[in-house]
């Protein structure tokens, strides 16, 4: 989402998630950002099922509704970014909907807002639908919320096309991979192991195949971690462990990994064993 600063830096932004998701997004650059819970706060009636949460993320200023003006007339937000797992779906379901459904700002009337309210994009870090911990049945994750949230949204405009942009970052979608690629090719680069003419910074698939003969990429979920790799191409390798969302037998019929392991430890075995593999058929 750091990509998102240079047109979003100075624009009334709010963010949803757990964690310490204001500090990051100020971290990155993002100078005029408030979270869902600031804003329940301030507008307790928008909430009034919800505990509110006292003076929790009030620090640094106080309330950036009350001193700042955000979500209003005056400073209307234009993006919600969705960085973690929500914590309250009820809070920040009803919030969300409100600032899209009043183009910024919630404490205006549906008469005023009119059918085509200005646009608050909307982004997403992870699609993933489902995610696994300790319990035996995989628990829903972002994607899952973001299903939910534009199927309110679908319901409370009676079918009408969104006027803004939906955004999601994270795996399957490519921007990890060019990421990754970038990180890879820099710290290649500080080793002395690219060509003089590779920049690393491009993160091109024709530079990292240049230097890497496989990049092995981890996980449980088919759906997000199989599926991104096989799209992002080679030397991406996807690799599929069956210690998390997938535990079917044998390897998943819908994204089927390059590699199919029980555990991250047999995943590096096999990787290395490839890697091997490779090495001595070129040296034949």
């Amino acid at each position: 989402m750091r990509s998102l600063v240079p047109a979003l830096q100075q624009q009334p932004v709010l963010i949803c998630g757990r964690g310490s998701v204001l500090e990051v997004a100020r971290h990155y650059g993002f100078n005029r950002c408030l979270t869902v819970e600031q804003l329940a706060r301030a507008l307790p009636n928008a909430v009034p099922f919800a505990q509110q949460p006292g003076n929790a993320g009030m620090q640094n200023g106080g309330c950036p509704v009350e001193k700042l003006g955000l979500a209003t007339e005056e400073h209307p937000i234009r993006a919600v970014l969705v960085m973690t797992d929500p914590r309250n779906w009820y809070v920040d379901l009803q919030i969300i909907l409100d600032v899209l459904l009043s183009g910024g700002v919630p404490t205006r009337s549906p008469a005023i807002s009119g059918s085509s309210p200005s646009p608050v994009d909307l982004y997403f870090s992870n699609p993933d639908l489902l995610w696994a911990n300790d319990f035996p049945r995989n628990r829903l994750g972002q994607g899952a919320f973001a299903h939910v949230l534009l199927s309110m949204y679908n319901e409370l405009t009676e079918g009408k096309k969104p006027n803004f942009l939906i955004k999601w970052f994270g795996k399957p979608n490519p921007e990890p991979y060019f990421l990754a690629g970038q990180s890879l090719l820099k710290q290649a680069a500080h080793m002395g192991k690219t060509p003089s003419n590779i920049d690393w910074m491009s993160g091109s698939h024709n530079h990292l195949a240049a230097v890497f003969s496989g990049i092995y990429c981890v996980g449980d979920n088919p759906c997000s971690d199989i599926r991104g790799a096989n799209r992002a191409g080679l030397p991406f390798t996807s690799v599929l462990v069956k210690t998390g969302v997938f535990k079917g037998p044998g390897n998943c019929p819908r994204d089927p990994a390059m590699i199919c392991v029980h555990d991250v430890l047999s995943a590096v075995e096999a990787a290395l064993h490839k890697t091997r593999s490779l090495r001595f058929h070129s040296m034949r």
